[in-house]
C-alpha cells in the first residue's frame, strides 16, 4: 500500500463509510477545521504532534 491510501484509509474512506464525509475527512471550505501539524511525516515513528485543531480551535500546542 502506497503513502496515499494509506492516508486516505484513516482520513476520507472512513468518513464516507461513517456517512460525515460532507464534514470531516479531507481539507476543504466549509468544513469542520480538524487538523494536526506534525513534528515530521505523520507516518514516520518518531514524529510527535506539533499542535492539533478541533473545529478551528487550537486544542494541543506544544511547548
Amino acid at each position: 500500500m502506497d503513502i496515499e491510501d494509506a492516508l486516505r484509509g484513516i482520513t476520507i474512506i472512513p468518513a464516507k463509510n461513517l456517512g460525515v464525509d460532507d464534514r470531516v475527512g479531507s481539507i476543504e471550505k466549509g468544513k469542520d477545521a480538524d487538523l494536526v501539524l506534525w513534528s515530521g511525516h505523520p507516518f514516520e515513528f518518531l514524529s510527535q504532534p506539533i499542535w492539533t485543531m478541533i473545529d478551528g480551535k487550537m486544542a494541543y500546542y506544544q511547548e
